[in-house]
């Protein structure tokens, strides 16, 4: 364990305190579960004076387990020895806002916290300076997040939107600047014998066939696959019955796009509307085209990254999985498989995450991916 970040699993509020005193904290972490007294917890860190931000969700990654319980929180303390500025913001992510608001609201609070920080926003470091956005994940994230790039191409950025139960009715984020349905971006310069690293995997295999929206009651609800009612071509394509639909199967047949620049974005089913309609966790058009996917396990994927990292120079491992990459692993009987994984390959490495309703990587909001933060000494 190095004395620059430290993380500690917890369902007693009242031993909070004690873990974050003689850190010289300069950011905290935190993913507790939709039991969790979040907002007694929201009081706590505020006390402390230390910059924080976090949210719920479905499970959460600590160290050398991963928790499925609803009553803890995963904490993860970042000393003030290798962070050289922070600055957290957050915005109104309600769903009764339009997406316009939503995306005015980022986008002032993003360029004033840059131009505060002393950023460049046309060339900043690459290597030193990156933003951490936990966003409401009932809402979309599209807006927020093209207020970002907007305001700064360039700047990296990793992160995952809240989440609770599946039946997509909690769902909470905290951070120094609020509490409740909003967006919080930490927006972080590192001291500079200190650098970090952002990547993402996903495991997935194609299927045959098209599935083209062609008629939408909202962005992320469709009613009409190639013409049809959605759940029922959704479901003959994958070979399943409308019967048969259900968030295990929504994990193993994802959706999706490949714009043709070698990246792929997903864009998941959330649930059925009950009539034959599906909602999804992104925004899509009329005259989309989605491609087909099929999960596969993903413990080689995951190893791969893994071992691409620096291990000897690496100080702490942020993870942002989303929930449909956990019921992907139960169906693929990869539970313990991939839960011990982090702890095998990263032994001794303190480690946070947690399941995300929606993950966003450098300006992009994707689906049924593992986005994640790498902070390394030089």
């Amino acid at each position: 364990m190095n004395q620059y970040i430290s993380s500690q699993l917890f369902k007693n509020i009242n031993e909070i305190p004690s873990f974050i005193e003689g850190k010289n904290a300069g950011l905290i972490l935190c993913f507790y579960g939709s039991d969790f007294d979040y907002t007694t917890l929201y009081h706590t860190l505020k006390k402390t004076g230390v910059p924080f931000l976090g949210c719920m969700d479905i499970a959460r990654l600590s160290n050398s387990e991963y928790s499925y319980d609803t009553n803890s929180v995963a904490m993860m303390s970042i000393s003030k020895d290798i962070l050289e500025k922070v600055g957290v913001i957050a915005f109104d992510m309600r769903r009764s806002i339009s997406n316009d608001t939503m995306y005015q609201g980022s986008k002032d609070e993003y360029s004033k916290v840059l131009t505060k920080l002393g950023f460049d926003l046309s060339s900043p470091d690459m290597e030193r300076e990156f933003s951490i956005n936990i966003l409401y994940g009932l809402q979309s994230a599209n807006a927020a997040l093209s207020a970002q790039n907007e305001v700064s191409l360039f700047l990296q950025s990793v992160g995952g939107s809240s989440g609770g139960k599946l039946d997509f009715k909690s769902s909470s984020v905290i951070c120094s600047k609020g509490m409740g349905s909003i967006g919080a971006t930490a927006v972080i310069r590192l001291k500079p014998d200190y650098s970090f690293l952002i990547d993402r995997t996903s495991s997935f295999d194609n299927m045959e066939g098209k599935l083209v929206v062609t008629k939408l009651a909202n962005p992320r609800y469709i009613l009409e696959f190639n013409h049809k009612p959605a759940a029922l071509e959704y479901a003959r394509v994958i070979g399943k019955s409308a019967t048969e639909l259900s968030p295990l199967v929504y994990a193993m047949y994802t959706l999706g796009v490949e714009p043709g620049d070698g990246e792929r974005l997903i864009t998941s089913i959330m649930k059925d509307d009950g009539n034959n309609g599906l909602l999804t966790y992104n925004d899509l058009t009329v005259g989309t085209s989605l491609n087909i996917y099929k999960a596969k396990p993903q413990y080689e994927d995951r190893l791969s990254k893994l071992n691409s990292i620096n291990k000897d120079s690496l100080l702490g491992y942020i993870s942002f999985d989303c929930v449909l990459c956990y019921l992907a692993r139960d169906t693929n009987k990869e539970i313990e498989t991939i839960a011990s994984l982090y702890e095998e390959e990263l032994p001794g490495i303190p480690k946070i995450g947690f399941g995300t309703f929606a993950e966003n990587f450098c300006g992009a909001n994707v689906n049924q991916t593992e986005t994640y933060l790498a902070i390394l000494k030089r």
